[in-house]
């Protein structure tokens, strides 16, 4: 009993590490990749990255303010390949869709009142791509920077 007690102490200890340093690699590579194509709008402050593997979606609630004009940016590594996003009112109806528009890596908007934004990520999904579907893990991004008038 004492030695399942041990296995199941270091098991949550090796996951709790593993998932902190995956957060670890996910906020360096988004301050690295990911912020200089907020430029020459002003970041926001806020790291928001997830861990995705192919085919997985994420979704994040933003507040944008009226009389602000806004860069979206949104990255991925490598791995993951060429990451697709929209961006939807709180009741989903669509403002924005990346493939819509040749799958830019940022959008520039502004808004006509302040308002709750959902932007959702995805990851292609290497199988319906014609991919070996290996599910390696990569981390994705969202950054927002703003430009006051």
């Amino acid at each position: 009993m004492r030695s399942q007690m041990k296995t199941l102490g270091l098991v949550a200890v090796l996951t709790a590490a593993t998932a902190y340093y995956a957060i670890a690699q996910c906020n360096t590579f988004t301050k690295k990749k990911c912020l200089p194509v907020l430029k020459p709008f002003i970041h926001n402050g806020q790291l928001n990255s997830v861990t995705l593997s192919p085919g997985e979606s994420a979704s994040l609630m933003l507040t944008f303010y009226i009389d602000t004009d806004y860069r979206l940016a949104i990255c991925g590594q490598e791995v993951l390949g060429e990451m697709t996003y929209k961006v939807m009112k709180k009741d989903s109806t669509l403002v924005f869709d990346s493939k819509q528009h040749k799958n830019p890596g940022f959008w520039d908007f502004k808004v006509n009142s302040t308002q709750q934004m959902i932007v959702e990520v995805t990851a292609p999904d290497r199988k319906a791509k014609g991919g070996e579907g290996i599910d390696d893990m990569g981390c994705a991004s969202v950054l927002v920077g703003f430009k006051k008038d």
